[in-house]
């Protein structure tokens, strides 16, 4: 056998598979990648809920201690309210 007849029997590449080949990598590529991408959205949901119920039990708290100073001292809270509507008076009152 010589080397030509080496080369002329040798197995003709088959394009329709490497193509096929080529597009299920290609589809599983994208389908790693929406995952990565779900689980990071889903990461980001759990972390606001987590968030938003740490600052709604906050919120609840300040407005509990809020309230109870209020109740203990109404003439110091009406005495602040009173400076702070001041201060906002003077602060957007125009002068001439």
């Amino acid at each position: 056998m010589t080397a030509t007849d080496t080369i002329t029997h040798a197995q003709p590449t088959d394009h329709k598979s490497r193509k096929q080949s080529a597009s299920d990598q290609l589809r599983n590529t994208v389908a790693d990648a929406q995952d990565s991408v779900n689980q990071a959205a889903q990461s980001v949901r759990d972390s606001a809920t987590t968030a938003v119920q740490a600052g709604a039990d906050y919120a609840q708290t300040f407005q509990g201690e809020f309230d109870s100073a209020v109740r203990r001292n109404p003439t110091l809270a009406v005495l602040g309210a009173m400076g702070v509507g001041l201060a906002l008076g003077l602060a957007l009152t125009k002068r001439s």
